[in-house]
C-alpha cells in the first residue's frame, strides 16, 4: 500500500495543472459564466502567514465548485504592487522599489501556487507595470475630462511619518491607517476626485446588492445622508461692493439687479458702474475708469463678470493696498472663446502679475458654469493655479450666469457664513455662532482687538488630533472673533467664536449654536455664559406633558440645566410658537426661501477622494501645469507616463514628491501651446489602480484600450468576491464610484462591480491575538508543509476550524484532526484498490454516499465549507464502519468512493486528483462532473441508535425507521451492555432525541 507523502503527490499535481493550464478561462457562452475574485494583495516582502490564506482559500473552493458543477469559471491573481511599504523599504535599504515588488512577488507567488489555489495565472496583472498605469491613468484623464478630477489647495490630512496626505478614509480615529501616526492639517494644492456628484447613487443602490448588512451599514454611514437645511447668516461687518459688468453688458442686466437689491438691504454700498466702450472696448480705458471713480478700500469686495473678470484682475494689479475679496464669474485671463472671436482679444496684451494680484486680495473666488458655451472649462482652472483660491462649479440659471437671479454668485459674493442643519425648528435659540479654526472666513472676520488671541488658538488647536478634537467629555475650548453675524429669522446680532469641536472638514466648517436643544452647545455656552434661549418644550399633550424635568423653565437664560434635544411644542420663536417642532421644520425654511437666505438641501458626510500622494512609488499623474494654459491633459498617445528612477526616495516632508527633484521628468513642452512647462509631480493613490483591476482581468494584455467591452460584458460584474471587512469605505466605495463613471461612459454595461460580496472572518494566532510578524506569532504554511501536514491539510484545516465568515483562534490539534481524516481517506482507497472488489449490492452505502452528496453540495452553496467537510468526515467514518463489515464486496464501493473523492477536490485538491487517478480515471477530478443524489436512497429502513447511560456512551441498538419512542426505550433497556449498567439503579429520566439516541439518567 502507497504511503501518503503530500509534499510529493502535491509538487507533482501542481507542476501537472500548470502545464496542462486547465483553469485557463476563456469566454465560452456554451456554459454559464462564474467571475471568483479575492481581494487585489498587496505583495509583502514578509511571508504569507494562515490568517492570509483563509481568504484565498474559500474563493478557491467557490471556484472548483463552480468549475464542477458546470461553470466557466474565471478565477484570477495579480498584484496591488503600489504604495508605500516597498517605498519605505526602499529608503531603508537603498534598493528600487521596482526590485523589491519583484522579489516580493516571485514569493508570494510560489506561496500561492505551493497552496495549490486554481488561478489562471495566464491572465496576471501587475499595477506597477507601466502597460497596466498606463490605462489607470486614461481613467484619470476621462475623470479629468469630466470634470470629475480638479486640484485645489486644500487643508489636508498629513502622515508625519510616512510624509504624505491621505484621504479621509485612510484615517481611522484621528491616526494615519498604516503608520499608526496622529495624522496633523496641512495646506496643500491636492488632487481630488467627485466621487461627492455620485453619493445619491452609492447610498441608493446598496439596497440591491448581495452584501452582509454590517458593511453596506459601514458604507451608509460614512456617505451620511441627511436632509436639512442650508441657513445663510449675514456678517454683520463694514464692506462695499463694486460690481463690473461683461462684454456689450450694462449693470441693469443679468444678475445685478438682484445682486445689488441684497447688498443694500444688508447696509453696505454698491458701485456697478457703465462700462465705457462696451460694444468695443479697450480694457485699460475701463480698468482706468474705475479706478478714476471708486477709491477702494480694506472692506471693499470686487466682483467680475465675463469681461469684467479682466478688467478686475488688471484694477486689483495696480492697487496700493489688498481689498477684501474677488470673485470672478464666468471669467477668463486670455482671449480663448469657444463660440467666435472678440474684437477685444488682439487690443489687450494679456499679461497679468499674477503674483501681485494675489498679494492685493485676501480671498479669491472662481465661479465656473458646468454648461457655459462661451468659455473653455479649462480657463477657470487656467486661473485657479495662477491665483489659488477657490473655484466653484454650478448649473447657472442661464447660459454665461446671464440669468436675472443667479443664487450661487450671490451666496458666493456676499460675505455670509452658511450652516447645514437638520433642525431648522430651533433657529429663535441660535444664540452665537462657531466656526472651525481653518475656516477660510475667521481671517478676514477676526477684529484687530481679537487677532493675537484668535491666532494663538489655531495655532494650539493645530497640534490637537481629530480623536482629542471630537472627545465629547473633554471641557470646551473657544475664543471670541469680535465678529457678529445676523440671524436671518429676527435679525438678532450674535457673536461668532471659533471653537475646535467644531470640524473643517464635516459640513460647512461651521454651525449655529443653539445651547438649549444642543450637549455640545449647551456645555459651551456654560463654559462662557452665553445666553440660552430654549425654543422647544414638552408638547400640553403627549407622555411627557407632566414630566417637571422638561417643562419650560421660567428663568430660559440660566435655568436648565441640560439641553433638551427630542421633539416638542415651539415656543419664544415669535408666530411660530404653538406649533410642533416637526411642522415648524416645513414651515421656516419655506418662509426663509422666500427671503432667499435658507434652502432646503442633502448634505453628506462623504468628502472627496483626495487622490494625490507626496511619495515616489505610485502612478504618476497625467497632468503638464502650463504658465499660459494652466493644468492639461497629457495626450493619449504619450501615455504612459513612466515612473522614472530616482537617486533618492526619501520624501521632502514639505509637501512634495521625489519626483519633482528630476528635472528630466518636470521639464516638459505644453501639449497645447508649446512653450515650456511641468509634469505634475504628486503620483496617485494606490487605490485609483484597484479601482478597476476586476475589470483588466476580463482582458490583460490589451494594448488598445483598457479592455475589450464584449469581454467585460461576458465576465463581469464579479459574482463572488471575497476578502476582509477592512476595505468597506476604501476599495470598496472607489470601486464602486469608477464602476458608475464607465457605466455613464458607455464603456460597461453595468454599474455595479460586485454582485456578491463575502467577508471572511480573521485567522487569529493560537492565543487569540491578531497574527503580525512584529509579535512573532505568525504561523507560515511554508512551515507546515515541510513538517509534513501538506497544503490539504492547511486547506481543511482554514474552512473546518469554523464558520468561515467568524473569526477563530489556530488550532495545533485541528491541523492534526485535519492531517489524520486526510490520511483515513487515503488509506480507504488504497485498502480497496488492493481488494478484488465486490459484487453485492449495499443500500446502507448507497444511503451514506447520497446523503453526503446532498449534504455537501448544498451546504457548498451557501458556503458552509466547516459543515460539509463535517459532513465528509462523518461520511469517511461511516464507510469504514461498512467496510468492517462487508470487507469491499459491494459493487457500489467504486462509484461510492469516486464520489466522496469529486466531494473533497474543492477543499483537498492534490489528494482527491492523486486517489481518482489511482482510482483509474483518466481525466482531472476537477473538471470532472459533480455528483448527484437521489431522494429515494435517503429514506431508511432501520436507524442505529446510541444509548447512553448518565450522558456516557454504553451501547448501540438497530431499530426499524418509524419505530415509536416506547419500543426504542424498551429495546434500549434490553440491551446487554446497557442493561449492565442499569442492574440495581433507579432510573430518573429518560431522554429520547428521535432517530438518535437514548440517555438513561440513573
Amino acid at each position: 500500500m502507497q504511503r501518503y507523502t503530500p509534499k510529493d503527490i502535491e509538487t507533482k499535481w501542481q507542476d501537472k495543472w500548470e502545464a496542462d493550464k486547465i483553469y485557463q478561462a476563456s469566454e465560452d457562452p456554451a456554459k454559464p459564466k462564474k467571475y471568483v475574485l479575492e481581494y487585489f494583495p498587496y505583495p509583502s516582502g514578509a511571508a504569507m502567514h494562515v490568517g492570509h490564506v483563509r481568504n484565498y482559500t474559500i474563493g478557491d473552493a467557490v471556484a472548483r465548485f463552480g468549475r464542477m458543477t458546470g461553470h466557466n469559471v474565471l478565477h484570477p491573481m495579480g498584484w496591488d504592487a503600489f504604495g508605500l511599504p516597498a517605498e519605505n523599504y526602499a529608503i531603508k535599504t537603498g534598493n528600487s522599489p521596482k526590485q523589491i515588488i519583484s522579489d516580493s512577488t516571485s514569493k508570494f507567488k510560489k506561496q500561492l501556487m505551493q497552496m495549490g489555489f486554481s488561478y489562471d495565472w495566464s491572465r496576471e496583472i501587475n499595477s506597477s507595470d507601466p502597460n497596466y498605469y498606463k490605462w489607470t491613468q486614461w481613467f484619470f484623464l476621462m475623470l479629468f475630462n469630466k470634470g470629475l478630477a480638479y486640484q485645489q489647495e486644500a487643508l489636508v490630512n498629513w502622515d508625519p511619518v510616512d510624509k504624505t496626505v491621505l484621504a479621509n478614509e485612510q484615517v481611522i480615529d484621528g491616526k494615519a491607517e498604516r503608520s499608526g501616526a496622529v495624522v496633523e492639517k496641512k495646506s496643500l494644492k491636492q488632487w481630488f476626485f467627485k466621487i461627492t456628484d455620485y453619493a445619491d447613487r452609492l447610498l441608493e443602490d446598496l439596497d440591491d446588492l448581495d452584501w452582509s448588512d454590517a458593511i453596506k451599514s459601514m458604507q451608509r454611514n460614512w456617505i451620511g445622508r441627511s436632509v436639512g437645511a442650508e441657513v445663510e447668516f449675514a456678517i454683520d461687518e463694514k464692506a462695499d461692493y463694486v460690481l463690473l459688468h461683461g462684454y456689450t453688458g450694462t449693470p441693469e442686466e443679468t444678475f445685478f439687479p438682484v445682486l445689488r437689491k441684497k447688498i443694500e438691504s444688508l447696509g453696505h454700498k454698491v458701485y456697478a458702474p457703465q462700462l465705457p466702450n462696451t460694444d468695443n472696448p479697450t480694457i485699460m480705458e475701463q480698468v482706468e475708469f474705475v479706478r478714476d471713480n471708486y477709491e477702494f478700500t480694506e472692506n471693499s469686495i470686487l466682483l467680475g463678470q465675463s469681461l469684467g473678470s479682466p478688467v478686475a484682475l488688471k484694477v486689483v494689479e495696480g492697487l496700493s493696498k489688498p481689498i477684501k475679496k474677488l470673485v470672478i464669474v464666468c471669467g477668463f485671463a486670455e482671449p480663448k472663446f469657444v463660440d467666435k472671436k472678440r474684437p477685444f482679444e488682439q487690443s489687450f496684451d494679456w499679461q497679468f502679475d499674477f503674483d501681485k494680484i494675489k498679494q492685493n486680495v485676501e480671498q479669491i473666488v472662481i465661479l465656473r458654469d458646468k454648461n457655459d458655451t462661451l468659455i473653455p472649462p479649462e480657463r477657470a482652472q487656467f486661473l485657479l493655479d495662477k491665483l489659488g483660491g477657490t473655484l466653484v462649479d454650478f448649473d447657472a440659471e442661464e447660459n454665461h450666469a446671464c440669468g436675472p437671479n443667479e443664487p450661487v454668485v450671490i451666496e458666493n459674493t456676499i460675505s455670509s457664513l452658511k450652516v447645514f442643519t437638520t433642525r431648522p425648528d430651533t433657529l429663535f435659540g441660535a444664540t452665537f455662532m462657531v466656526l472651525a479654526p481653518e475656516h477660510p472666513l475667521v481671517k478676514q472676520i477676526t477684529t484687530d482687538g481679537q487677532k493675537s488671541e484668535v491666532e494663538a488658538y489655531i495655532k494650539a488647536a493645530g497640534s490637537k488630533s481629530e480623536i482629542e478634537r471630537q472627545d465629547t467629555d473633554r471641557e470646551k475650548t473657544g475664543v471670541f472673533t469680535g465678529a457678529y453675524a445676523i440671524n436671518p429669522v429676527n435679525q438678532a446680532k450674535v457673536p461668532i467664536w471659533i471653537a475646535d469641536y467644531v470640524l473643517a472638514g464635516y459640513g460647512t466648517g461651521a454651525i449655529m449654536a443653539v445651547p438649549a436643544h444642543d450637549e455640545r452647545d449647551f456645555a459651551f455656552a456654560k463654559k462662557f455664559e452665553l445666553p440660552i434661549v430654549q425654543v422647544i418644550k414638552v408638547s400640553n399633550s403627549g407622555s411627557d406633558a407632566d414630566n417637571p424635568a422638561l417643562q419650560l423653565m421660567s428663568d430660559i437664560t440660566t435655568k436648565l440645566e441640560s439641553a433638551y434635544v427630542t421633539e416638542g411644542e415651539v415656543c419664544n420663536s415669535g408666530d411660530y410658537d404653538g406649533i410642533s417642532s416637526a411642522e415648524m421644520r416645513e414651515k421656516i425654511v419655506q418662509d426663509l426661501e422666500k427671503s432667499k437666505t435658507a434652502r432646503e438641501v442633502v448634505n453628506y458626510k462623504i468628502r472627496d477622494w483626495l487622490i494625490s500622494r507626496q511619495r515616489y512609488w505610485g502612478a504618476p499623474i497625467p497632468i503638464i501645469h502650463c504658465p499660459t494654459d494652466g493644468a492639461v491633459a497629457v495626450p493619449e498617445d504619450q501615455l504612459p507616463v513612466v515612473l522614472p528612477e530616482v537617486e533618492s526616495y526619501e520624501p521632502s516632508g514639505d509637501g512634495r514628491s521625489p519626483l519633482a527633484n528630476v528635472e528630466e521628468f518636470v521639464n516638459t513642452t505644453c501639449p497645447k501651446c508649446g512653450g515650456p512647462a511641468e509634469r505634475e509631480t504628486d503620483t496617485m493613490d494606490g487605490f485609483a489602480c484597484s479601482s478597476w483591476y476586476f475589470l483588466r482581468f476580463a482582458d490583460p494584455h490589451n494594448d488598445k484600450v483598457a479592455f475589450d467591452k464584449d469581454k467585460a460584458k461576458f465576465w463581469l460584474p464579479v459574482d463572488d468576491y471575497i476578502g476582509g471587512a477592512e476595505h468597506a469605505v476604501m476599495h470598496l466605495l472607489y470601486a464602486r464610484f469608477w464602476t458608475k463613471v464607465m457605466y455613464d461612459e458607455g464603456l460597461i454595461e453595468f454599474s455595479e462591480p460586485f454582485a456578491k460580496l463575502r467577508n471572511q472572518g480573521m485567522i487569529l494566532a493560537p492565543d487569540g491575538n491578531k497574527m503580525s510578524k512584529s509579535k512573532g506569532n505568525t504561523i507560515e504554511p511554508d512551515g507546515l508543509i515541510e513538517q509534513g501536514y501538506g497544503a490539504d491539510s492547511i486547506r481543511i484545516m482554514e474552512l473546518f476550524v469554523g464558520p468561515w465568515n467568524q473569526a477563530a483562534n489556530w488550532s495545533v490539534e485541528g491541523m492534526g484532526g485535519a492531517h489524520r481524516f486526510l490520511q483515513r481517506t487515503w488509506t480507504l482507497v488504497q485498502e480497496f484498490n488492493e481488494s478484488d472488489g465486490g459484487s453485492a449490492e449495499s443500500a446502507e452505502l448507497k444511503r451514506s454516499i447520497h446523503a453526503t452528496i446532498k449534504k455537501v453540495t448544498q451546504d457548498l452553496g451557501d458556503l458552509s465549507f466547516n459543515t460539509a467537510i463535517a459532513a465528509l468526515m462523518e461520511c469517511v467514518n461511516e464507510l469504514y464502519r461498512i467496510k468492517a463489515e462487508d470487507k469491499y464486496q459491494s459493487v457500489e464501493w467504486q462509484w461510492g468512493l469516486e464520489s466522496l473523492l469529486q466531494l473533497l477536490a474543492p477543499f483537498a485538491p492534490h489528494i482527491a486528483e492523486e486517489l481518482w487517478q489511482q482510482m483509474g480515471q483518466d481525466e482531472s477530478i476537477h473538471t470532472s462532473e459533480w455528483p448527484t443524489y437521489d431522494e429515494k436512497y435517503l429514506v431508511q429502513d432501520s436507524l442505529i441508535i446510541a444509548v447512553q447511560v448518565n450522558g456516557k456512551l454504553r451501547g448501540e441498538i438497530q431499530v426499524a425507521a418509524g419505530v415509536t419512542e416506547e419500543a426504542v426505550v424498551e429495546a434500549a433497556q434490553a440491551n446487554d451492555k446497557v442493561a449492565a449498567h442499569l442492574n440495581d439503579q433507579t432510573i430518573r429520566k429518560t431522554i429520547y432525541v428521535p432517530n438518535k439516541l437514548v440517555n438513561f439518567v440513573i
